[in-house]
């Protein structure tokens, strides 16, 4: 059922604020577990008090809600959401004390297990946003608190925000015009998959893949990913566009089921192998989107359909 039948009226910028809301959040766990280590891991504490960083975390979403219920404003609600990632990030790095019974802040699953959350949050609000275009009445009503209330006066940090979105969008824009990325791209992936399974084989070791007592889950997430890239090279010639299909559920293989259990395996090690991943499926989503299938394909596709069709 549409929201506005119910009266309730979506926000426009919903999308840019629960994007902004998952890269504060991971962001604020990376930079403070890497501050913990290069510092001796400190602790604020006063006797027998230890206030842990989780509870600045709660303040800071406290902090966030308080301005969303104060402010009608799109710029404020946008610092809110900033806000609200960076205590939502401090809230969810403490899992390890509030799931063990020694309060274990190095507890092993907890990487995995935020990172699950994430992927579960990210799914919840790729689905809530994109469900159903907004409709005329909940258009009208974003232009006009919009037209009535936008103002240029921006946090530093969201224009600086702003500002790396913008700059990478166009750094990408004029990668990908270059006919030859798509097809690097997809080499290097092919090969990095290829690397990845070596190594949990144990045939190499390069020494960057973190591939530590490597689960048969681990094992089969690289392998039924460098499946689906082969896959997709023997439909390179015929059919770009498939091609880059079959590289993407490849990538989101390996981002939603084999990185699940190497962060289990290798904590924060695995970042680096989450990050190349992500960059990847940036550059393939994009391609999709902006480069549509060619009539040829079309034609063909709906051929294939047809034949199916009177086949059964």
């Amino acid at each position: 059922m549409r929201s506005d039948r119910k009266g309730l009226v979506r926000d426009s910028d919903a999308a840019d604020m629960l994007e902004l809301l998952l890269v504060i959040s991971v962001a604020t766990i990376l930079i403070n577990r890497a501050f913990l280590a290069l510092t001796g891991y400190p602790q604020i504490a006063f006797g027998s008090f230890h206030i842990a960083h989780m509870l600045w975390g709660g303040l800071l979403m406290l902090v966030s809600l308080i301005m969303i219920f104060y402010y009608w404003n799109p710029s404020i609600r946008r610092l809110a959401a900033l806000i609200s990632g960076i205590g939502f990030g401090l809230f969810i790095d403490e899992l390890g004390k509030f799931i063990t019974q020694d309060n274990d802040y190095f507890f092993k699953p907890t990487i995995a297990i935020i990172y699950i959350i994430f992927i579960v949050m990210y799914l919840i609000f790729r689905r809530m946003v994109g469900l159903n275009p907004l409709s005329q009445r909940e258009i009208t009503v974003n232009e006009t608190i919009r037209n009535e209330l936008e103002s240029s006066n921006e946090s530093r940090l969201l224009k600086g925000y702003d500002y790396v979105r913008s700059k990478y969008k166009t750094f990408l824009n004029r990668i990908l015009a270059m006919q030859w990325v798509i097809p690097g791209i997809m080499i290097f992936f092919v090969l990095t998959s290829l690397v990845q399974f070596a190594a949990i084989l144990g045939w190499i070791n390069p020494g960057w893949t973190p591939m530590e007592n490597v689960s048969g889950i681990s094992l089969t997430g690289a392998f039924l990913s460098s499946i689906l890239v082969l896959i997709g090279l023997l439909v390179l010639k015929s059919s770009r566009r498939k091609a880059v299909h079959w590289f993407k559920l490849a990538v989101m293989l390996n981002i939603f089921v084999t990185q699940v259990f190497l962060f289990y395996q290798s904590q924060l090690t695995a970042v680096w192998g989450l990050i190349i991943d992500l960059l990847i499926y940036a550059c393939i989503d994009y391609y999709l989107r902006n480069h549509p299938a060619s009539n040829r394909e079309y034609s063909s596709d709906r051929s294939t359909q047809s034949e199916r069709i009177s086949g059964s």
